[in-house]
C-alpha cells in the first residue's frame, strides 16, 4: 500500500487486514526522495518449508477489488529471497534507516557478496522492516534489508 506517513500506512493496513491475522514485521520500501514513492506491506501468510508457494489470501484480494476505499491496497506474492539484514535499535527515521542500509552495503562489498541488481533493494531505495508498534517507547527493533544475488551465496 502506498503511504505518505507511516502512522497513516499502519492505520490503513490495520483497517484493511482486520480479522485476517496479519503477520510481522511491517515491511517498507522507500525510494529516493525525488521519486517520493513509499510502500508498506504486511505479510498475511508464508510458505511452509518444502512448499513451493504460500496459500493465497483470497479474502484480502477480494476486499481490494470490491471496495473503492481499498483500491490502493494490492495483494501480492513475494518470491523466495535470501536477504542480508542489518539490525538497528533506533526509531525507523530516514537517517537511521539509510545509515543502516549504507553500513550493510559496505559490509556486503567488503565480504564480496553481490546484491540482486533486479530487486527493489538497489542504491536508490531502501527496504526495511519494523517489528515494533509505530509509537512504541524504549528499545525498538528495525532491520535494513538487502536482497542478495541468488547465485552469490551458499545458503
Amino acid at each position: 500500500m502506498p503511504y505518505g506517513r507511516r502512522d497513516e500506512g499502519f492505520g490503513s493496513l490495520g483497517a484493511f487486514t482486520q480479522g485476517m491475522n496479519p503477520l510481522g514485521p511491517a515491511i517498507m520500501e522507500v525510494r529516493d526522495q525525488q521519486a517520493g514513492d513509499k510502500v508498506m506491506t504486511w505479510p498475511l501468510t508464508f510458505a511452509a518449508p518444502g512448499e513451493s508457494s504460500a496459500r493465497f489470501v483470497t479474502e484480502a484480494s477480494q476486499k481490494s477489488k470490491d471496495f473503492a476505499q481499498w483500491s490502493e491496497c494490492e495483494v501480492v506474492s513475494r518470491p523466495e529471497q535470501v536477504i542480508a539484514v542489518r539490525e538497528f535499535a533506533d526509531a525507523s527515521m530516514e537517517p537511521v534507516v539509510r545509515r543502516a542500509d549504507r553500513e550493510l552495503r559496505q559490509a556486503l562489498i567488503r565480504d564480496g557478496i553481490r546484491v540482486n541488481s533486479s530487486s527493489s533493494s538497489s542504491t536508490d531505495s531502501v527496504l526495511f522492516a519494523q517489528y515494533d508498534a509505530i509509537f512504541s517507547m524504549g528499545k525498538r527493533r528495525g532491520e535494513a534489508w538487502i536482497v542478495l544475488d541468488e547465485d552469490m551465496h551458499c545458503w
